[in-house]
């Protein structure tokens, strides 16, 4: 359940903020309205992973990845949920054969 939570949140989200800031351009409207897309999103699907919120906020914000366009959702999205997948699954595997 948490990937899944992880993933599907993740890449909503991303995918929403690059719909928000083509539909209302850069500014507060497209940063309110893409909040609230996310939390409705992420309860809808059931997949609330908080930290997801902050993805389309990094890409209104952020000049340079406005030219990902919706790459955006490919990088940082999917690759970042990835990385925190390889990185549970090393934490888990060194938590059940090492002692600390």
């Amino acid at each position: 359940m948490q990937k899944y939570s992880m993933l599907m949140a993740q890449i909503g989200c991303a995918a929403i903020g690059v719909l928000a800031f083509t539909i209302f351009g850069p500014g507060w409207l497209a940063k309110s309205a893409s909040v609230a897309a996310c939390v409705a999103y992420m309860i809808y699907t059931d997949s609330v992973h908080p930290p997801a919120v902050s993805m389309p906020l990094l890409f209104i914000d952020g000049v340079k990845l406005q030219t990902l366009s919706f790459w955006y959702v490919l990088y940082p999205g999917v690759a970042g949920c990835i990385l925190l997948c390889f990185i549970q699954e090393v934490v888990l595997y060194m938590k059940k054969n090492f002692k600390f």
